[in-house]
């Protein structure tokens, strides 16, 4: 029961905070909200998404509750925010006609589909297009602003720090800095440090295809390290941000 006063207290949390940032889209005019703001709020997301799940993992909730937390996230922001601007679209007098638009502010104009800064229709769509469309302009204009794009897409945002958060408990219960675990390579070598397996299997790690092998064998001890059955060592390889959670959601 302590979970789901901790899932009620942060949807209290994301309610106001979408709340302030409508009444912000008031004040502040949309190129500026679509450029550096909109990646201040992305930023402020993934600090209430992390405080949830370190919840989460206080309360020992099960694999499956914690991934249906991280599929329902971005999900409920988008019914927050649709709710919300649904209300706010009556005091909107921001207008964001300027065709010249490029990049992300032309994408996030287009998928907005309106003069209106404020979200006012639910589109699961856009979890899949908006990721989709930013990997297709990222190979053809070569600009990095759709790089920025896609790494920001909810899903795969999302998942991303799931795994680093995951990957930061397997650390920190294993008596290692957990910080390591967000340092590349550095964090491989600490991992075979927690197996006991030799550290010279770093440049291993570097080969394309042969790696996955070695991975598997890494992830099977991690397994077994955890109590965790070790068939999920398969699933760690091939999809580590979701699959690591495994071992720290029991």
């Amino acid at each position: 029961m302590k979970h789901k006063s901790t899932i009620i207290k942060f949807l209290i949390i994301l309610v106001l905070f979408e709340l302030i940032i409508n009444v912000l889209k008031l004040i502040i005019p949309a190129q500026i909200q679509y450029l550096e703001f909109s990646y201040i709020f992305t930023v402020v997301r993934a600090i209430f998404f992390i405080l949830l799940l370190k919840e989460l993992y206080k309360h020992k909730v099960k694999f499956g509750f914690a991934l249906l937390t991280v599929l329902a996230f971005p999900i409920l922001i988008q019914i927050i925010q649709v709710c919300l601007g649904n209300i706010f679209i009556h005091f909107c007098p921001q207008q964001t006609n300027d065709i010249g638009n490029q990049g992300l502010i032309g994408l996030l104009n287009e998928m907005q589909n309106n003069d209106c800064p404020f979200v006012t229709q639910f589109s699961f769509l856009f979890y899949i297009e908006y990721p989709v469309f930013c990997i297709k302009q990222f190979f053809s204009t070569n600009e990095f602003s759709y790089f920025w794009g896609l790494l920001f897409s909810p899903y795969v945002f999302y998942f991303f720090l799931f795994f680093k958060f995951s990957l930061f408990k397997v650390f920190e219960e294993n008596n290692r800095n957990p910080y390591l675990s967000f340092i590349p390579v550095v964090n491989n070598i600490t991992i075979l440090k927690i197996c006991k397996l030799p550290v010279s299997w770093i440049f291993i790690l570097f080969i394309p295809f042969v790696r996955l092998f070695w991975f598997y064998k890494i992830n099977k001890r991690l397994c077994e390290i955890h109590n965790t059955n070790q068939s999920n060592a398969i699933w760690m390889t091939l999809i580590p941000p979701i699959f690591y959670a495994k071992l720290v959601y029991k």
